[in-house]
C-alpha cells in the first residue's frame, strides 16, 4: 500500500512538474514588440492660463492639481478647470477665476490624503443652461457616514492584516440660481456615497453621452467610472486583490450608467434606467446601475461627437498593458482576468500568458488599440507608464487632425499619441503612432515643455470640438492648435493626413 501512495505522489509531482513547465514556457516576455514609431502628423502647444497655486511646501507640490478640463456646453464658450485640491475654476478670454469653492462648501471630511484623492470630476448635465444642474465627485474621510455601496470583503494591507476601508467617493448635484454666472450660487445634495477599500483606484471621470439630443433614450443618463478599488502597498503582487472586476454585486470596476433626475434606486436619491443590461436581473445582488464591467482603473472616457459617435473608454494597466476599448453596453472587459489581450496570472501581476483556444467561451470584450510598458526608450521603473485617455478631434482648427483619436502617458515618458476613430473597431488593433510636439516653432517633448520629469498630462475639450492639455506638474492650461509646419508651402497636410 506504501508503494502505491509513493507511486501516486510521485506521479502528482511529475504531473504538476510538467503543467508548470508548460506554464512558464507559455509566459509571454515581450507582449507587444513592434515599437511605436513617430508620425508625420504633428500639433503644436500654446499656452491659455496659469490656475493659481494652492498647495504648501516646494515650488513643485504648491501648482494646482489640474485633473479635468470642459464646457457647460451653453454656448457661452466659457472652459472650466478643476483643481483637486477643493476648487472649480471657469475661464473667459483666457483669465481664469474661481466659480466654486468645492472643499469650503462641503466643509467636514473632504479628503485630499494621496494625488489620486480630492475633487476629482465633474460634469454638466445636457440642460445645463436651462436647468443650472451639474455633477462632482470628491473624496471623504468616513465620519461615521452611511455609504450607499459599503466594502463587503475582508480588506488585507500589504504585511497581510485585516485593515479598514480608507474612504468615501461622494457624487453632489448642484444647482446654481443663475447658470450664466460666473461665481456659483446655489443648492447641492448627496446622491451616492461609495466606500473605498484602499486609497488608491477610486470614482473616475462623470460623463453624460453628448451626442443624445432631448427625447433620446440615453439623454440625461450619468456614466460614472469607477476603479477596482486599487490596493495597499507597492508594488502590488495580486491582481484585483478584491476580485471586483467581476463581481456584480459591487459598484467598484465598472462603467455604471444612473438618471441622476430619478428616483427608483435603493436611497431613492437617482435612478436606475430601465435599459441598462442589468436593471432587470434576477439575482438580488446584480447592481442594476452596471452598464459594463471588468475594468481595472478606466480614470476617463469621451465621445466621438460625429461619426458612428464611438464611445471610448480608456483603461490604466497594471504591469504591462495599457487600453483603449469601445463602449459597449453590457460589455466584460476582461480584468483581473485578462490584461490587455492576454490572461494575466491571478497572483502575480508581472505575468501574462497567450488567451486559450477555447476564449470565445468567455465573453470578454478586448481593447480596440494598445501598447506595453516597455515601449519607452527612457522607462526604467515600474511607475511611469499609465493611459490619459483624450479625444476626437473634430474642431476646425487643425484639419489635418480631424478623425484622430488623441491620447498621451501621463508618466514619466509623456509622450502623445494618435490613433484614427475609424480604425477603432472590436475584434482589430489599430495602430498606435506617436504625435510630435511643437512649442512655438521648436519641435519638443511635452515633458521639456512642462520643465518636469512626469508629465501627469489630461486632456479636455470645448465646444468648438478644440483640445486643451492640462498637467499636475505646472497648474497650466494649454491648447493643441495648428503646427508650424503646415504653414510651409512644401508641406501637404492631405499626405500627413492620418498617417
Amino acid at each position: 500500500m506504501k508503494r502505491l501512495y509513493l507511486l501516486i505522489g510521485t506521479c502528482i509531482v511529475l504531473l504538476l512538474s510538467l503543467i508548470f513547465s508548460k506554464i512558464s514556457s507559455a509566459q509571454v516576455t515581450n507582449p507587444i514588440p513592434e515599437k511605436i514609431g513617430k508620425s508625420q502628423l504633428s500639433v503644436g502647444i500654446q499656452e491659455v492660463v496659469q490656475i493659481p497655486q494652492s498647495g504648501t511646501g516646494r515650488s513643485k507640490e504648491r501648482v494646482a492639481r489640474l485633473n479635468l478640463l470642459a464646457s457647460a456646453n451653453d454656448g457661452s464658450g466659457r472652459l472650466f478647470v478643476n483643481d483637486m485640491r477643493g476648487k472649480l475654476y471657469v475661464i473667459n478670454n483666457n483669465k481664469a477665476s474661481v466659480y466654486m469653492d468645492l472643499k469650503r462648501l462641503v466643509c467636514s471630511g473632504f479628503s485630499y490624503d494621496t494625488s489620486q484623492q480630492g475633487f476629482a470630476y465633474f460634469a454638466f448635465h445636457p440642460g445645463f443652461k436651462r436647468n443650472g444642474i451639474f455633477y462632482t465627485v470628491h473624496s471623504e474621510e468616513k465620519n461615521n457616514s452611511v455609504p450607499d455601496f459599503p466594502v463587503t470583503k475582508k480588506i488585507i494591507d500589504s504585511t497581510g492584516n485585516i485593515v479598514e476601508s480608507s474612504h468615501h467617493d461622494v457624487i453632489l448635484e448642484w444647482k446654481t440660481t443663475n447658470p450664466a454666472a460666473n461665481t456659483f450660487s446655489g443648492t447641492f445634495r448627496e446622491i451616492m456615497r461609495i466606500e473605498q477599500p484602499y486609497p488608491d483606484h477610486n470614482v473616475g471621470q462623470l460623463g453624460f453621452n453628448p451626442n443624445a439630443q432631448l427625447g433620446d433614450i440615453d439623454y440625461g443618463m450619468l456614466y460614472i467610472a469607477t476603479a477596482d478599488g486599487g490596493s495597499d502597498g507597492f508594488p502590488v503582487s495580486d491582481t484585483d486583490p478584491l476580485d471586483n472586476g467581476q463581481d456584480l454585486s459591487t459598484p467598484l470596476g465598472k462603467i455604471l450608467r444612473i438618471d441622476p433626475l430619478g428616483r427608483n434606486s435603493a436611497n431613492s436619491k437617482y435612478g436606475i434606467p430601465k435599459d441598462n443590461p442589468f436593471a432587470q436581473d434576477d439575482n438580488p445582488k446584480t447592481l442594476g446601475e452596471i452598464w459594463a464591467y471588468g475594468l481595472r482603473n478606466p480614470h476617463r472616457f469621451s465621445w466621438d461627437r460625429s461619426g458612428e459617435g464611438k464611445m471610448l473608454i480608456v483603461d490604466i494597466g497594471q504591469a504591462l498593458i495599457e487600453e483603449i476599448n469601445l463602449g459597449i453596453k453590457g460589455a466584460n472587459y476582461g480584468w483581473g482576468n485578462r490584461e490587455g489581450t492576454w490572461v494575466i496570472d491571478e497572483k502575480n501581476e508581472n505575468v501574462l500568458f497567450p488567451l486559450p483556444k477555447d476564449d470565445s467561451k468567455y465573453g470578454y470584450t478586448y481593447p480596440v488599440a494598445q501598447y506595453d510598458h516597455d515601449q519607452p526608450a527612457s522607462w526604467k521603473g515600474f511607475y511611469g507608464v499609465a493611459i490619459a485617455g483624450g479625444y476626437v478631434y473634430r474642431g476646425k482648427a487643425i484639419p489635418e487632425l480631424v478623425g484622430q483619436y488623441i491620447f498621451a502617458d501621463f508618466g514619466n515618458d509623456g509622450r502623445f499619441f494618435h490613433v484614427p476613430v475609424n480604425e477603432l473597431v472590436n475584434g482589430k488593433q489599430a495602430k498606435i503612432k506617436e504625435l510630435r510636439l511643437f512649442d512655438g516653432k521648436k519641435e519638443s517633448t511635452f515633458l521639456e515643455i512642462v520643465g518636469s520629469k512626469r508629465s501627469d498630462v489630461r486632456f479636455g475639450v470645448d465646444e468648438q470640438g478644440e483640445i486643451y492639455v492640462t498637467s499636475k506638474s505646472d497648474g497650466k492650461v494649454r491648447k493643441i492648435v495648428r503646427s508650424p509646419e503646415y504653414s510651409k508651402p512644401d508641406k501637404k497636410s492631405a499626405i500627413l493626413y492620418g498617417s
